[in-house]
């Protein structure tokens, strides 16, 4: 294999990369230590070493942040996380709100899920306001069912196996998809589609919420609540 072919890989290959990084990590090394090699050949070795890596950590995460608009004023931020690592791919998901509704209130909240072959196996959603906890739930994938948690109370799902929940939808168009699990209601939850690249989810207690793609990720998001109305925005 020579340099034009690795770079092939590198330029055109994420995935074939991600495979095989150790064995082009170990050809890189030893072109490098032969001893008939000249100085500028080993330099451009580890350069192609070094650019590898770096591709390849790169290529396993992804990030995207959001402002949180309330009356045209931006009330928070949410930032979103992806992680590939091997079979397994983490996705979490962290806002804050700072905004007056009657009254000022403080909102943050945390959430995660744990995807190992494309079926979550881990999900949790954590929400504090004005400093109390609101909401801190939880759901375990146990055998062919899950455990969900709420503060100490459990109870067992029958909808095993989940692919797609609450966070899948900022990072995955809903194509062909017609369910979502909410980890904050803890259950399966229908996806209208109400034209291209637009679709509506509407929870059990009323509300709902209008979700826009652009090239497969989400770029806003309206909300829809008894109470108030806001939007969230991508911004990178």
């Amino acid at each position: 294999m020579d340099e034009s072919k690795i770079c092939f890989v590198v330029l055109f290959g994420k995935h074939e990369l991600n495979k095989n990084i150790p064995i082009l990590k170990i050809y890189c090394m030893k072109q490098a230590i032969k001893k008939d090699r000249p100085a500028n050949h080993i330099s451009r070795s580890f350069l192609l070493l070094l650019t590898c890596t770096t591709l390849c950590v790169s290529a396993q995460e992804k990030k995207l942040t959001y402002s949180i608009k309330r009356n045209g004023d931006i009330a928070g931020n949410i930032r979103f996380v992806q992680r590939i690592s091997g079979s397994r791919t983490v996705l979490t998901m962290e806002s804050e709100v700072n905004t007056r509704f009657i009254f000022t209130f403080k909102a943050n909240a945390k959430e995660e899920a744990i995807y190992d072959n494309g079926i979550m196996t881990w999900s949790s959603i954590f929400r504090k306001l004005n400093g109390n906890v609101k909401v801190d739930k939880k759901t375990k994938a146990n055998g062919n069912a899950y455990t969900v948690y709420k503060g100490s109370k459990t109870e067992t799902l029958n909808n095993y196996p989940v692919r797609y929940n609450m966070l899948s939808v900022y990072l995955t168009e809903p194509v062909n998809i017609t369910k979502v699990y909410s980890d904050n209601f803890q259950q399966q939850i229908d996806i209208q589609k109400i034209a291209d690249h637009h679709y509506k989810i509407k929870f059990p207690d009323g509300n709902y919420n209008e979700y826009f793609y652009t090239n497969g990720v989400c770029s806003k998001i309206d909300i829809h609540h008894s109470l108030y109305s806001a939007t969230i925005e991508l911004t990178s």
